[in-house]
């Protein structure tokens, strides 16, 4: 399905160049809810969190109006001064729209450690809330983006009992990606209602595969903020059939924006996909994949097309989760490169091919049991440390 927010029926949009750090760029928005919605939200699980962060931690319960968001400044590390001012900015709002102060939610993504600039900000929500339109959702993925260099959305319709509804999403972040939840924004609004504990359930279910299943550089943000609003109806939905439907709409939003944020991490060039299978437990799995996904020197093996597996073997080895080197098989593609512990006898042009390509799989048998977990994960890039290096802190 074409296009992206500006699809949802009952949602309105509107999206600013505030200057909230540069000139001459979107960097304010708001996403309005006709009428109260059921929320869900997932958050960084960093102990430094930002103050819109614990903002929407206190609201994410209530019926839900409308999200404020801005760019550029991350509101992180500044102390309650930046709290006060997330309350008296979504106070505000919600005031301009008739609504209750702990009906409107906030996030912010950029720059940590330095105030908003709270009277320009205050200044724009007259314009703010006066420019809401369905069609300026379309905006809204442009205003969030920090060092994105492309904005990311998603669209998709699904059936029920009830008719057709439809669920769009959009997120932002290109480098400290690495969510546990859960810089990393994501939003997604759908027509459908749902009912709030069922659709924080789902919510939840489906991040773990998801959104807290990629890793570009293994840093988790201070800001990391994933909500779902969904209409509030006395007749939402409930049979099997409608909620499957539901949730296969979730998923597929969720995994397309979770590979249009890796494939757009800063520095990067390829998309690889870690998958352990037959690991002991699931949470060795986990440990596993991560420990391989977050290696600077498998990484780097990934950028330089350089078939160095005996990297992908010693991140295994000092994951933490149990690993028998004699029961290890690694492969890349379909080329098996170690078998049982023994190394397997493969053509390394071949290999070389695998990992030119943008986007691969490794697979890693670890053969003590049935658990399996995967994970997306990028190379790493000279222009990483280039960006980073020149992103003021």
């Amino acid at each position: 399905m074409e296009g992206g927010l500006e699809n949802i029926k009952g949602f309105a949009f509107s999206a600013l160049e505030c200057g909230i750090r540069y000139p001459g760029r979107l960097d304010y928005c708001l996403m309005a809810a006709d009428h109260p919605c059921s929320a869900a939200g997932v958050f960084t699980t960093n102990q430094v969190s930002a103050a819109p962060v614990k903002l929407c931690r206190e609201r994410i319960a209530n019926p839900v109006r409308a999200i404020l968001i801005n760019a550029t400044n991350a509101n992180a590390c500044t102390g309650i001064q930046g709290y006060h001012a997330a309350e008296e900015l979504t106070g505000d709002i919600a005031a301009r729209l008739g609504a209750p102060a702990a009906s409107v939610l906030m996030a912010s993504t950029g720059i940590i450690g330095r105030q908003l600039p709270f009277t320009t900000m205050m200044d724009a929500h007259q314009k703010l809330v006066e420019s809401l339109s369905r069609d300026n959702g379309r905006l809204i993925p442009k205003a969030i983006m920090t060092t994105d260099t492309v904005p990311k959305q998603v669209c998709v319709s699904f059936n029920t009992s009830a008719g057709t509804f439809s669920m769009a999403g959009t997120a932002k972040g290109a480098g400290m990606i690495a969510p546990d939840m859960a810089t990393l924004l994501c939003f997604i609004i759908s027509d459908a209602p749902v009912e709030r504990r069922t659709l924080a359930a789902l919510f939840r279910k489906n991040i773990g595969a998801t959104l807290n299943a990629i890793t570009i550089d293994g840093d988790m943000s201070t800001n990391d903020t994933a909500i779902i609003l969904s209409p509030r109806s006395d007749a939402p939905l409930t049979a099997d059939g409608d909620l499957n439907a539901f949730e296969e709409a979730l998923h597929t939003v969720l995994a397309r924006l979770s590979e249009m944020l890796i494939d757009d991490g800063e520095g990067t060039t390829k998309r690889v996909r870690i998958t352990v299978k037959n690991a002991k437990s699931d949470a060795d799995a986990t440990r596993i994949a991560r420990a391989i996904a977050e290696s600077l020197l498998v990484k780097t093996a990934f950028f330089g097309n350089d078939p160095n597996w005996g990297r992908i073997a010693a991140a295994a080895g000092r994951s933490g989760a149990a690993v028998d080197e004699q029961a290890l098989s690694i492969s890349f593609d379909d080329m098996s490169l170690l078998a049982r512990g023994t190394p397997v006898e493969f053509d390394p042009d071949g290999l070389v091919k695998i990992m030119a390509k943008k986007t691969f799989e490794v697979t890693v048998d670890i053969g003590l049991g049935e658990s399996g977990w995967s994970i997306l994960t990028t190379d790493i890039s000279l222009d990483y440390v280039r960006i980073n290096a020149e992103y003021s802190t």
